[in-house]
């Protein structure tokens, strides 16, 4: 793990399914006539969150790759707690962090799998 990681070091011993991810994330982004009800937005929001932050946990190269390091500095940005929808927020408002959120967590499921895919290669 990093020393650039949103987590402690305990969190990062869990292991990332990436299918909870992935099935979070098609949730968020999933295009519908109306917009999914308030709990489910926030339910929604809530796993993502958590998806995000085990991701961030990980060692994905930050110190060499300044993409990846862009890509932090937006973790840390939408992870800000004053970004946040509260209960007072608008639907649509919190609708759309939520999306914010699943294409984020989308962006850095794909870099955890491109690092995974590339230590299987390297050993």
């Amino acid at each position: 793990m990093g020393t650039h990681s949103a987590m402690s070091s305990d969190a990062a011993q869990l292991s990332i399914v990436l299918e909870t991810v992935d099935e979070a994330v098609d949730t968020a982004l999933a295009v519908g006539l109306a917009m999914p009800d308030r709990p489910v937005i926030d339910a929604t929001t809530r796993d993502l969150v958590g998806h995000l932050r085990e991701l961030m946990a990980e060692d994905l190269g930050f110190d060499e790759d300044p993409a990846v390091q862009a890509l932090f500095r937006e973790g840390y940005r939408v992870l800000d707690l004053t970004r946040r929808p509260t209960a007072e927020s608008t639907h649509f408002g919190a609708y759309q962090y939520m999306r914010e959120v699943g294409l984020l967590t989308r962006r850095f499921a794909d870099a955890y799998r491109e690092k995974q895919e590339q230590d299987e290669a390297d050993g």
